[in-house]
């Protein structure tokens, strides 16, 4: 592991351990919230939040509202190394990764049918590679593909988002059928023009002390409207995660790209390929109920280098 990206986990680790301890120290007298025990609301509390506790999986299912708005901004940047550089290094060497750094603001219009089940239709803004007018790169491909796209501005994705929330067996399970018609620059010049996407987030308490742990299941596949078979026809994946609540605000949370493999267009329909074991973490930040932030990077763990390892920001903003 790099000097460099050791010492800036364990700022972030001592800095939220020490506010941690502060806020404890402050409270030692009021009773530990957990993910499965929130803090007490005047009047009747909605089913949702009864069924889902964890605060990331509140956010992005949407507000308890009949109808309400929602955004989705994502920023995927380059590596430590180079934070600013236009190039986002392919670390798990995947066929439909966007290899340029981007940022998308995504809206959408919530439709609640009840408490546990809703229709999202949302769009967005993608824009490629947002804070650079050139590249420095020794790869004639890449640099082809950012003269192409370089900080173009596109309608981004739209998609209809169904989901449910449930309890089963103990687990917060939220899962989001999505169809997806692709218009973003990178993978537009690549050929892809939808995808059709099916997650199942499972997540559970560990004891009463603010861990927690699951899993997401994931299938993605895809259509084209050009004929390179290297791009990838169907993706299946599968994400451990654990989540520990420092307080009200902040928790550390870490996943694992563990079981994700990738099948082209070029492999019979009975092979695929394993990708690289890749691991992300970050920090995340509840500033309310409907709102909740995510710095994070992402990482090799056998292979853990500066360069080889990416920084990404996420947001759910919830309105209405």
């Amino acid at each position: 592991m790099s000097k460099s990206l050791l010492l800036s986990i364990v700022m972030i680790l001592g800095s939220l351990t020490a506010f941690a301890q502060e806020t404890k120290t402050e409270n030692k007298d009021a009773k530990p919230q957990t993910e499965a025990t929130p803090a007490a609301q005047p009047g009747k509390v909605d089913e949702a939040d009864q069924v889902i506790t964890n605060r990331r999986l509140r956010a992005s299912s949407g507000s308890l509202s009949k109808w309400s708005g929602n955004f989705a901004i994502n920023y995927q940047g380059g590596s430590v190394e180079k934070p600013g550089a236009a190039q986002r290094p392919n670390i798990t060497d995947g066929a439909d990764a966007l290899t340029l750094q981007y940022l998308t603001a995504n809206v959408g219009l919530r439709y609640r049918f009840n408490p546990l089940n809703s229709l999202t239709l949302g769009t967005g803004v993608f824009m490629n590679t947002p804070f650079n007018s050139s590249i420095k790169t020794n790869d004639p491909a890449l640099k082809k593909e950012f003269n192409k796209t370089k900080q173009d501005v596109t309608v981004s994705d739209p998609n209809l988002i169904y989901t449910n929330l449930a309890r089963v067996w103990g687990f917060q399970v939220v899962t989001q059928l999505t169809p997806t018609l692709i218009t973003n620059t990178q993978q537009r010049q690549a050929g892809y023009r939808a995808s059709y996407d099916i997650a199942s987030t499972w997540m559970r308490d560990i004891g009463d002390f603010g861990l927690s742990g699951g899993a997401t299941f994931e299938w993605t596949g895809y259509s084209f409207d050009k004929t390179n078979q290297g791009l990838a026809k169907n993706v299946w994946q599968l994400y451990p995660v654990l989540e520990y609540v420092i307080n009200d605000t902040f928790n550390l949370r870490t996943l694992w790209g563990w079981q994700v493999y990738q099948q082209t267009r070029e492999m019979a329909w009975d092979t695929y390929d394993k990708r690289v074991v890749y691991q992300s973490f970050g920090v995340g930040i509840s500033l309310s109920r409907d709102i909740f932030l995510y710095p994070n990077i992402q990482f090799i763990p056998s292979d853990i280098r500066d360069d080889r390892t990416n920084l990404g920001i996420s947001a759910y903003i919830n309105t209405f």
